[in-house]
């Protein structure tokens, strides 16, 4: 990309560009070494059992800068959201901003999405080819929670996989923890039920019998999710003061993908 074309403001919004260094600090950093081969055998192996991997130690300091100085603009025309998801009957209390504003206001995060590192990446361990989100919201979102209480309730998403980076993270015993139910689809037809329709009874049965994984993780660390097959939510931050930052980018397992309604509820504008 020519500097004549970084110098540019962004339509309508009057942001300059990030300038070529800027962007030489994060792909610098951000472009990883290649993961030892019984490393990556191990890390196939629990996505494939799992629909799990965390990525400590994602972004090296210097990248985590950029992320966390660009992700705090664009907190600044997040919009919140605080309501109940139709279906899942699950709360939505936090700030976002979808991928249409994402690539209109941030050429630096858009411009993630597309980078190859992020994409070898995440075919290194699933192991296939995935493909671009094709939802003009979903593909790229910013989740913002930093009032105590803020959740991102129990979910399934549309497209295959996502990859979650943390520009900020509340810590040990702060919540924001991910929360994930391994092969829910799989659970929902042994039961009889709908995987999106009335399943706080199933969730908690599901908790009783250890069925509830929990991770927690630190600003720089992402992991990758099979957000399409595992039942997730964000749990509530327990106190004032305490924030969690993250984009989530998301990639389809075949160039078509069928997109309900949720992410125009959450994202749309």
């Amino acid at each position: 990309m020519e500097d004549s074309v970084l110098e540019k403001p962004f339509a309508h919004t009057g942001r300059q560009y990030p300038s070529p260094q800027r962007w030489a600090e994060l792909y610098d950093l951000l472009e990883p070494t290649p993961f030892r081969q019984d490393k990556l055998i191990d890390m196939r192996e629990q996505f494939a059992r799992m629909g799990y991997v965390k990525l400590e130690g994602f972004l090296q300091m210097g990248a985590l800068e950029v992320f966390r100085e660009e992700m705090a603009e664009m907190e600044q025309i997040a919009l919140r959201r605080q309501f109940e998801m139709p279906g899942y009957s699950t709360p939505r209390s936090l700030s976002v901003l979808g991928g249409n504003q994402i690539r209109h206001q941030s050429a630096l995060l858009y411009s993630l999405y597309h980078h190859y590192a992020i994409r070898d990446c995440i075919q290194d361990i699933v192991g296939r080819q995935v493909y671009t989100c094709t939802h003009p919201e979903e593909f790229m979102v910013a989740n913002f929670l930093h009032n105590s209480g803020d959740t991102h309730g129990w979910h399934l998403d549309d497209p295959a996989f996502a990859l979650i980076i943390f520009a900020e993270a509340p810590g040990e015993d702060g919540g924001g923890e991910l929360e994930y139910i391994c092969n829910w689809k799989d659970l929902c037809r042994r039961k009889g039920r709908k995987p999106d329709e009335d399943i706080h009874d199933l969730i908690a049965w599901a908790d009783q019998n250890g069925l509830v994984d929990r991770q927690t993780h630190e600003a720089g660390d992402a992991y990758l999710l099979r957000a399409d097959h595992n039942l997730h939510r964000v749990t509530p931050l327990t106190g004032v003061g305490l924030r969690r930052a993250a984009v989530n980018m998301a990639y389809q397992s075949s160039p078509a993908t069928l997109y309900g309604q949720t992410a125009n509820l959450l994202y749309g504008y």
